[in-house]
C-alpha cells in the first residue's frame, strides 16, 4: 500500500465514530501491543489555543535540547503535518507502512475505527518506533472520550473553554469543561489556563476525584504585553520572572504563553527568556509582508472575537476575504466582522461543507461585498489593497497557503 492508497482508505472511514467510546481504541491498543506505553505525553485539550500553546511548549523543550514529537489537527496542506518530530513531518512512505501494518489485522478492520482513531494509532506506532523525548499530544474533539485519551500523560494542559461542537460536547461551557476535564489522570499534574471561576471550579473538582494536582495559571497573573504591530510582542510574566519576545501575534497569546511556560515549570524544566522564540504556528494571525496579507483560522465566536480585537488594537485598515463552513455559526461570525473592513470578498472555495458566498453576502449589511468564483480570484482582486485579512475557516487558510506556495517561498512557515 502506498501513501495515496492509505489516504484513500482513510477517507472512506467515518469522520466521527458512530458511538462515542474509548472501547475501540482500548482494544486496538491491546492488539498492537500497547504502543502508548513508555512514552512521555503532554496532553492538551481546549476549545481554542491548543495549537499555539503546544507550539510554545515545543519551543521551550527544543531550546533545552529535547527531541519533541507532535500530534495535532487539523492539517492545513498535507495530512502528514499532523504527525511530526521536530520540524520533520512523518514521511509518506512511513505513514503508508504503518497504516498497512495496522490494517493487515482483520481484528482491527472489524472495529470500524473512525478517521481520527486511525490517525491516532498511526501516530502512536510512529512515536513508539522513534521514541522522542516528549510528545505534544492534542485532543481532536472534547477529551473524555477522545481517541487520544488512552495515554497516561506526564501532564495534562487545559487551554480556553468556549462553545464549539455543542451537539457532541454539551450546550454550556460547564458541560464542555467537564468533557475536557476527562484528560486529567489519577496522580498526574494538570495546568489550567486562566478561565472564568465557575469553569476553573469544574477542573478543580474533577482533579480532586483523581487525586490530581492542579496548577491554576490565574494565580500567576498579571500578563504584561507590549504589542508591536505585526511584529513579535514584548512579553513580561513577573511571577515567573520571564521577559522575552513572543513571535505569535495577538494579545490572547499571552495567556497561551503563560500556560505553556507553567507547563514546563510544572514538569521541573528550566524556562529562560528565549524559551518562546522558536514558536511557529501557521495560519493563526500569520502575516505575509511580501503581499500585505494577514491570515487567521478563527472559525468560532471566541476565536473571531480575538481576531477582531487584534485588528482593532493594531489599527489595521484592510479588505477582508471571508469563507466559513456550514456547520459553524457563520451569521454570528460574519456579524462580528461586518462594518470593520473596507470591503469583503466572498470566494467560492473547494470544500463542499462551505457556505455559499451568496448566503454569506446577506450577512454583510454594512460592508461593500463582492462574490468571487474562487479564492485565487479573491486574492488577485486584493493585490492593490493596502492590506488584506483572510479569516473564517482553517480549510480556507489551507487553500490559501496552497496558492501562496506557488507565489512565495513559504516553506519556512511550516511547522
Amino acid at each position: 500500500m502506498n501513501f495515496q492508497e492509505a489516504v484513500f482508505y482513510l477517507e472512506q472511514s467515518q469522520h466521527f465514530p458512530r458511538t462515542a467510546t474509548l472501547a475501540r481504541m482500548g482494544k486496538a491498543a491491546r492488539v498492537l501491543g500497547h504502543p502508548e506505553r513508555g512514552l512521555k505525553f503532554i496532553h492538551i485539550a481546549g476549545t481554542n489555543g491548543k495549537g499555539s500553546t503546544g507550539a510554545m511548549i515545543r519551543s521551550g523543550l527544543e531550546a533545552l535540547g529535547y527531541e519533541v514529537g507532535r500530534f495535532n489537527s487539523p492539517h492545513l496542506l498535507e495530512l502528514t503535518e499532523r504527525i511530526s518530530i521536530g520540524k520533520n513531518h512523518i514521511k509518506k512512505e512511513d505513514f503508508a507502512s504503518i497504516y498497512s501494518q495496522i490494517f493487515s489485522s482483520k481484528t482491527l478492520r472489524d472495529l470500524e475505527l473512525s478517521y481520527f482513531e486511525q490517525l491516532t494509532l498511526v501516530a502512536l506506532l510512529y512515536f513508539q518506533e522513534r521514541k522522542p523525548d516528549y510528545i505534544i499530544w492534542e485532543t481532536g474533539l472534547g477529551g473524555r472520550l477522545d481517541a487520544t485519551n488512552i495515554v497516561d500523560p506526564e501532564i495534562a494542559v487545559i487551554t480556553s473553554i468556549g462553545l464549539d461542537h455543542v451537539r457532541l460536547l454539551g450546550s454550556s461551557p460547564e458541560l464542555i469543561a467537564r468533557e475536557k476535564a476527562g484528560i486529567l489522570k489519577r496522580g498526574r499534574k494538570a495546568v489550567i489556563a486562566p478561565l472564568e471561576k465557575n469553569l476553573e471550579d469544574v477542573f478543580v473538582e474533577e482533579a480532586a476525584k483523581r487525586s490530581s494536582e492542579v496548577v491554576l495559571a490565574r494565580e500567576f497573573l498579571p500578563i504584561e504585553m507590549e504589542l508591536n504591530g505585526l511584529n513579535p510582542t514584548n512579553l513580561t510574566l513577573p511571577k515567573l520572572g520571564f521577559q522575552g519576545l513572543l513571535p505569535l501575534l495577538g494579545r490572547h497569546q499571552g495567556t497561551n504563553a503563560l500556560t505553556a511556560l507553567l507547563t514546563l515549570e510544572t514538569l521541573g524544566l528550566e524556562i529562560t527568556n528565549t524559551s518562546l522564540e522558536g514558536a511557529v504556528w501557521p495560519g493563526r494571525l500569520q502575516y505575509f509582508p511580501e503581499i500585505r496579507l494577514l491570515v487567521d483560522g478563527a472559525h468560532n465566536e471566541e476565536a473571531m472575537i480575538r481576531f477582531v480585537e487584534f485588528v482593532q488594537e493594531v489599527g489595521i485598515r484592510a479588505d477582508l476575504i471571508f469563507a466559513c463552513m456550514a456547520d459553524k455559526d457563520y451569521r454570528t461570525l460574519a456579524g462580528l466582522l461586518d462594518g470593520r473592513f473596507e470591503k469583503v470578498y466572498l470566494p467560492r472555495i473547494a470544500n463542499k461543507r462551505s457556505v455559499e458566498p451568496e448566503e454569506l453576502a446577506e450577512c454583510f449589511k454594512n460592508t461593500p461585498h463582492e462574490i468571487c468564483p474562487s479564492l485565487e480570484d479573491a486574492l488577485d482582486n486584493t493585490t492593490n489593497s493596502p492590506m488584506t485579512a483572510l479569516v473564517g475557516s482553517l480549510y480556507l487558510v489551507g487553500e490559501c497557503l496552497e496558492i501562496l506556495e506557488h507565489r512565495l517561498d513559504i516553506k519556512e512557515f511550516r511547522y
